[in-house]
């Protein structure tokens, strides 16, 4: 049986991504090594690609954090999965004891391949109704919205949430999520060219970040108040333009930095409407068992539900993983790019 295993030795573009044919490994203690059948691809495995990310792997490194597939062989400890289950790996990240990210389970663990070891307690049941690319395409998107915009906020007294890089999967997942609490959604993206599309998979408005007028647009459709609720991955030289156009006690919630720029802010306007702003990521929800436990309990019963439906944008073969990692940089896609074995 082979085993295609994708390997970076070096960082930098698509290109460094390699396919090996290597041993099928056996699981340790707590761990399960499950059947790769389909893989999330994240902005998170572009910027470990590229060496900018929060933990750096050893070189050389396994690469990927989401997937689903069938569990083969289960390591000593395991209880609660048997082989056959079919399952999802849900994304997380190693931490010290000062709650800083580090590279210890970067260099254990990879999904991108035809199987993967991971720890058990990072696992849930694939719904039944879904396909695996769905099943690969939820978890990222999901629980990092529901730690952002559910957990411990208020958001069932919002009325609007704003929404940048609107065709993100990680946004459209924040999209289904705010409108299943009654909320108007606005979405940000960088032009008008997908307004259609936005529109038909259920944002209430599309305005384009780079639109000199984006502020006045926003005040219009709040009717001169702000935003309730922001869901932001963009941060960067934009970011005051959210600052700008939040209403008094607003919630920003970042989970992302595609601007690489600064923004310059001044502390009174912040200071004035009071500003919350709340910087998020689904490694934290991962990391506190009972945030985690009452996630997971709470996405799986709206995927049961189809309130939540993960959107793909296109699926890749494994052998085509640099070609995914090119369309994914791109940026043109609406909703996940999914890699099947």
């Amino acid at each position: 049986m082979t085993n295609r295993i994708v390997r970076l030795n070096e960082f930098g573009g698509p290109d460094v991504l390699k396919i090996y044919d290597e041993p099928i490994a056996s699981p340790k203690k707590d761990e399960v090594r499950i059947r790769v059948k389909a893989l999330g691809l994240n902005q998170a495995e572009v910027m470990l690609r590229e060496g900018r990310y929060v933990g750096k792997p050893n070189l050389p490194s396994r690469i990927g954090i989401e997937a689903s597939g069938i569990i083969e062989e289960i390591g000593e400890g395991v209880s609660d999965y048997f082989i056959g289950d079919e399952v999802c790996a849900i994304p997380f990240l190693s931490w010290d004891e000062n709650d800083f990210w580090t590279g210890d389970s970067l260099n254990k663990y990879g999904t991108y391949g035809d199987t993967a070891i991971l720890p058990a307690w990072t696992l849930t049941k694939k719904i039944k109704h879904q396909t695996f690319e769905e099943s690969a395409a939820a978890w990222c998107q999901y629980l990092t919205a529901w730690g952002g915009l559910v957990y411990n906020t208020d958001i069932a007294d919002r009325k609007n949430i704003l929404i940048t890089g609107a065709s993100s999967s990680a946004a459209i997942g924040a999209m289904q999520i705010a409108k299943s609490f009654g909320l108007k959604t606005i979405a940000v993206s960088r032009t008008l060219k997908k307004e259609k599309e936005l529109k038909n998979i259920g944002y209430d408005h599309v305005l384009a970040l780079t639109d000199p007028k984006i502020e006045e647009n926003i005040l219009a459709i709040t009717n001169g108040i702000g935003f309730d609720l922001c869901y932001d991955c963009v941060g960067g030289e934009h970011f005051y333009k959210l600052v700008n156009t939040v209403k008094a006690r607003g919630l920003i919630v970042n989970y992302g930095n595609l601007d690489l720029n600064y923004s310059k802010i001044y502390t009174l306007p912040l200071l004035g409407k009071r500003v919350h702003i709340r910087f998020h990521s689904i490694f934290d929800t991962m990391r506190f068992d009972k945030q985690r436990e009452q996630g997971v309990e709470w996405i799986n019963q709206q995927m049961e539900k189809n309130i939540l439906k993960p959107i793909i944008s296109k699926v890749f073969k494994l052998d085509n993983i640099i070609e995914s990692h090119k369309y994914l940089a791109e940026g043109n896609q609406l909703g996940k790019t999914v890699v099947a074995t």
